[in-house]
């Protein structure tokens, strides 16, 4: 229970036959990118499965319930998540090198380019010899002029003359290997293929098949048509098509003939952005909202295109009867080494140089502690103190952060185990800040309270109390809600992700009880972390949205995914998703009890008087959503990296918000407890202090402005070519001119 109390042995890992050693409180996947063991990942928290591996001997502790992400059959063939896997013995794991790329680089010219749409080409390939592939895979495919920028593209054509093979590329404005394959690849241009890789095939059987693409992801299902026409494979199968707009449309004759000559096969395309004064007679929307109405009997599925349309698709194929084995996906996940631009990623994080910690650097955590006993004081003083309390709360933050500059110290702290019990102290005193504010506003003494403190202290607080008027407790409200965000939900943030730890966990649910946010805990867990600086993502703000609206639409969309997640988890476990066992069930009434409390305290204005600090502190959580990643791009199949927040180390955001600020390597390493957390100075710069930055973004014309040079200088140092074209994409509809008119793509000093 008390792991943090306690020191770990380094264990061995066996890895495929390779043998590495995994530290003290080091997970499995952070100890193989370490020792160059290369294990697929994207969002290093548990949240995407891409590495998924098997555990063949030995014993691991899950930092997180593999339910949230597992199926039911792999938790019982002995699956596990490396990122979220510590070792309790020396282990043998078995990583599927079906799925992964294969052989050594062959070389190859290319011999044709066939435009099939404005952005997307088919090339052909003579490769020196052959590669074996199933119809589905992909390959690595290095330009001679690019070698330090391998791309995994799949095979569009069946498996056959493998010393001919084919890629369809979609081109990425600004990007240098798509660019230079869609626009300037010529017949004779050389370059290598490594593969094949994947796992995308089609299974022997003879039931109905649905396939669904997304773009590009069309290319591996023409070659698996291809490749079942040619075994005499004509089982009914349906394929739907998703692409924006008519221009994006390809392969129509391909798919025609498979229409004339294949007794049971439908082609339905769907555009999400068809042109309403167009010809279009089509679907439209979401390729995935229409796969209930047109799966008809099929029993098995295929799905590629982005991570974020196959999850889409996956839980509608779920609710439509589809059982896990018999859906297959290929969520276009690189899986060539990462380049670096400018700036270090998730993986090969720059060591530093611990030294141990002072008491001083145990005692400066201590002052979210501090400030909380603070407010206490303030509140049940009363009248003017209760403001007075309010107003040097925010000068300390705010003047502190101005004032006394960074804090960039990471030392070793060797009683890890005391800064835990500090973090779980903040639940009786979150409790006992709300307690206090209720008492103020109660026509009684609860509990004796008011009478115990005054002769405890020599101060009559029942006094006290009478003499404070309207706005001193409105005042002490607005002072508690930030409270309750700053006491509370920071804590809870830290101790949600500590998924191992039963206590922390259900110590930090009932911190976000108090701001009605035990959603959180899954959400952000598992949904955030997993789409974070995605248009996929609640949380994640985009250029030009003014943080009123977010405040209200990350709320509502965030708690539509904390119920999906965990309607999923307990679907795969046989649990009813209406029961007990739903966390998000029992979150709201946690919150609920505490309505009830306050009810009992006061009356109907208490109910009223906390909800409204409740939803303030809620309010306020999704205001430093907001600022943390306003703006920032990335391609959902790319790991996230430390450049895809916003950072500060602001001093007394660092002490009074345990190191919040560092939130660069919390989403490098989402794992890594507050007190480790590195400063990262080089990462993407918070205007100021959190407190500041909080108050700037309440007036958006100022928070744009200030923003709009940031967001450029993000698009110039740290965005890749391909996250260049995103935030153009942004800037068109941000709605603000500056952005409208400025292109990023203009930063990419290589135009190939």
């Amino acid at each position: 229970m008390l792991s943090s109390l306690f020191g770990r042995l380094p264990h061995e890992a066996e890895i495929n036959g390779k043998v590495i050693t995994v530290k003290a409180d080091e997970t499995i996947l952070t100890a193989a990118l370490r020792q160059d063991v290369i294990i697929p990942s994207i969002c290093r928290v548990g949240g995407c499965g891409t590495c998924k591996c098997k555990l063949k001997d030995g014993k691991v502790q899950e930092l997180t319930e593999s339910a949230y992400l597992l199926s039911e059959k792999e938790i019982s063939d002995g699956f596990i998540l490396a990122c979220q896997s510590r070792l309790r013995s020396n282990v043998k794991i078995e990583v599927d090198l079906e799925g992964a790329l294969e052989g050594t680089p062959v070389k190859g010219t290319i011999v044709g380019k066939t435009m099939l749409t404005h952005d997307i080409a088919r090339i052909d390939i003579e490769l020196a010899e052959p590669i074996h592939y199933r119809a589905g895979q992909f390959a690595e495919v290095t330009l001679s002029g690019l070698p330090d920028f391998p791309r995994s593209y799949s095979f569009s054509t069946a498996p056959g003359d493998n010393k001919h093979v084919s890629f369809t590329v979609r081109r990425v404005p600004g990007g240098r290997v798509s660019g230079q394959l869609v626009d300037k690849a010529r017949v004779g241009e050389s370059l290598t293929v490594r593969g094949p890789g994947g796992q995308f095939w089609v299974r022997p059987g003879k039931e109905p098949v649905l396939m669904v693409a997304g773009g590009s992801g069309l290319a591996p299902i023409l070659a698996m048509l291809q490749d079942m026409k040619r075994h005499g494979d004509l089982r009914p199968v349906t394929v739907l098509f998703g692409a924006r707009s008519e221009k994006d449309l390809y392969a129509l004759e391909d798919m025609a003939s498979h229409v004339s000559d294949w007794p049971e096969f439908r082609f339905i395309p769907i555009l999400s952005e068809a042109d309403p004064a167009g010809t279009w007679n089509g679907l439209t929307g979401l390729v995935t909202e229409h796969i209930p109405e047109l799966i008809g009997a099929a029993s098995s599925a295929y799905l590629c295109g982005p991570p974020a349309m196959i999850d889409a698709a996956v839980a509608a194929l779920r609710k439509c009867g589809i059982s896990e084995d018999k859906l297959h996906a290929d969520r276009f996940v690189d899986q060539a080494p990462k380049t670096h631009t400018g700036f270090y990623g998730a993986v090969g994080l720059p060591e530093v140089e611990r030294v141990k910690a002072t008491v001083t650097d145990y005692l400066k955590f201590f002052v979210v502690n501090m400030v909380g006993i603070a407010g206490v004081v303030s509140i049940l003083a009363g009248g003017a103190a209760t403001v007075l309390g309010f107003l040097l709360f925010v000068v300390f933050y705010v003047g502190g952060d101005m004032l006394l500059g960074d804090d960039t110290r990471t030392p070793e702290y060797g009683a890890e185990g005391l800064l835990t019990l500090q973090v779980w102290l903040t639940l009786p005193l979150t409790s006992l800040i709300v307690f206090s504010y209720l008492w103020t506003l109660s026509p009684w003494d609860p509990l004796g309270f008011g009478a115990w403190i005054s002769s405890l202290t020599g101060y009559d607080i029942l006094a006290a109390r009478e003499a404070s008027g309207f706005w001193h407790h409105l005042v002490g409200g607005v002072h508690v809600a930030i409270l309750i965000g700053f006491v509370g939900t920071t804590p809870a943030h830290e101790l949600t992700h500590r998924t191992w730890e039963p206590v922390s966990k259900f110590i930090g649910r009932w911190l976000l009880a108090f701001s009605f946010d035990v959603g959180f805990a899954i959400e952000h867990v598992y949904g955030h972390h997993r789409y974070v600086s995605t248009e996929h993502d609640p949380a994640t703000a985009p250029r030009g949205r003014s943080v009123y609206y977010h405040i209200v639409a990350s709320t509502i969309e965030g708690n539509i995914s904390a119920w999906r997640i965990e309607a999923e988890r307990l679907k795969r476990k046989h649990s009813a998703v209406l029961s007990y066992k739903n966390a998000y069930i029992r979150g709201l009434l946690m919150s609920a009890l505490l309505v009830a409390i306050a009810g009992w305290m006061v009356g109907w204005t208490g109910v009223f008087a906390f909800s409204a600090c409740a939803l303030g502190a809620k309010a306020l959580l999704e205001i430093v959503n907001y600022m943390e990643h306003y703006g920032i791009v990335r391609l959902p199949d790319q790991a996230v990296q430390p450049r895809h927040s916003w950072n500060t180390n602001a001093r007394m955001t660092s002490w009074g918000m345990i190191n919040l600020g560092r939130h660069s390597h919390h989403h490098a390493q989402g794992e890594v407890p507050y007190q480790n957390l590195m400063p990262f100075p080089d990462a993407p710069r918070m205007i100021g202090g959190y407190l500041s930055t909080v108050l700037l973004t309440l007036v958006p014309p100022l928070w744009h402005k200030l923003m709009i040079p940031k967001l450029m200088d993000w698009d110039k140092r740290y965005a890749s070519p391909e996250e260049r074209v995103l935030a153009l994409r942004a800037n068109q509809r941000s709605g603000l001119k500056e952005l409208r008119n400025y292109d990023p793509c203009s930063w990419n000093t290589a135009k190939a």
